[in-house]
């Protein structure tokens, strides 16, 4: 290690008066920095995604995403934002918060369920503010919330909070081993609509944990609800809007049965992670909102595939796709805010004896507009 001892420090006008220190290379101060009161300190800058990979404790950084000045506590990365005195916590109705950001300021960090008046009408949210900060959770089957979080015991089942209010399952079928089905004798959907709690959003999260069974065949003409151009087999979150037609739609998941003849997963990548082969292609009005996993092979086999890693509990494992999962955080941006509340679609253009998508667990997560 070199030392240098110097009275000043100036960097030249050549590089436009930046010193610059290369991946890797530090300067370690010993005493004091002190910052001219007419100059300023800039912190790294960087979206969630481009927070550093292996961060030390007391790292800090601005997130562009988030607008907020974060530190690296060890364990989680914190908002570093002094608690108002007497703020809204949520913690009882009389401290209801209008929105997330109030939340934060009365000092709240941890992921749990918060009183908050968004709409006029004072609920009960489940809010992963540390996990997923500014999203509160709409939507919960199987228990997805109680795997997919932490300090969520108390979203088993179908359970938004720990006050008993629940997401409806529609007309689904369910079986305790495989979860949420169509249960048709021919090419039909089943579907359940869920409230968007007094929420307007522009920006959604989902992560469904699903099997795909037997023969289904990616993209297709099945299409339901008023979105009048073809979907296919699989599972979709949509806005309740019949109007807006193909418009309504958020999100699909495929489900394919192999992974090198046409029904098999689209061969077109979107920005979303998904297994790219040799199957049809969505729609233009599902843009990149869609990821499909299968199975290897062309052959069909009435077996269980699933996209996500046996929890503890499950009762049967099935078959991993030995492609691509997508067990994933898909974060959505529909480009304008929406009030309506949502459809949950399990869809295909055969009877389930011959093919159905199962929803073992999953969640839906919206950002308040």
């Amino acid at each position: 290690m070199s030392t240098l001892n110097v009275n000043e420090l100036h960097a030249s006008s050549m590089n436009n008066f930046e010193i610059n220190f290369d991946d890797g290379e530090s300067m370690v101060v010993n005493g004091g920095c002190n910052i001219h009161p007419l100059s300023h300190f800039k912190l790294p800058a960087g979206t969630s995604a481009q927070r550093p990979s292996s961060p030390a404790v007391g790292m800090i950084r601005f997130n562009t995403e988030l607008l907020q000045v974060e530190v690296w506590s060890g364990s989680s990365w914190l908002q570093v934002i002094k608690a108002s005195s007497g703020g809204n916590n949520g913690g009882t109705p009389a401290t209801a918060a209008s929105n997330v950001q109030e939340l934060m300021d009365a000092g709240v960090a941890a992921d749990g369920n918060y009183y908050m008046n968004i709409d006029g009408t004072t609920r009960r949210y489940f809010v992963p503010i540390n996990s997923h900060p500014y999203y509160i959770l709409i939507g919960n089957w199987g228990g997805g919330g109680a795997a997919f979080f932490s300090n969520a015991s108390s979203l088993s089942a179908q359970n938004l909070n720990d006050t008993g209010d629940t997401t409806p399952v529609g007309n689904f079928a369910y079986n305790s081993t495989w979860g949420y089905y169509r249960n048709v004798s021919g090419s039909d959907f089943r579907y359940a609509t869920f409230s968007n709690r007094g929420v307007t959003y522009r920006y959604v999260k989902v992560r469904m944990h699903l099997y795909n069974y037997y023969s289904n065949d990616g993209q297709n003409g099945r299409n339901f609800l008023n979105i009048s151009s073809g979907v296919g087999d699989g599972l979709t979150i949509m806005r309740n809007s019949s109007g807006a037609g193909d418009g309504q739609h958020i999100f699909t998941y495929y489900t394919a049965i192999s992974n090198n003849d046409s029904n098999s997963c689209p061969s077109v990548a979107g920005s979303q992670p998904t297994h790219v082969a040799g199957g049809n292609n969505p729609g233009g009005f599902m843009g990149n909102r869609y990821t499909c996993f299968s199975r290897s092979g062309s052959s069909y086999t009435s077996e269980y595939v699933r996209n996500f890693t046996v929890e503890p509990g499950d009762n049967s494992g099935g078959t991993g796709p030995n492609v691509f999962n997508g067990d994933a955080w898909y974060t959505l941006d529909l480009g304008s805010t929406f009030s309506d509340d949502m459809h949950i679609v399990i869809h295909s253009d055969q009877d389930t004896g011959n093919e159905d998508t199962y929803l073992k667990r999953g969640c839906v997560l919206v950002r308040p507009a």
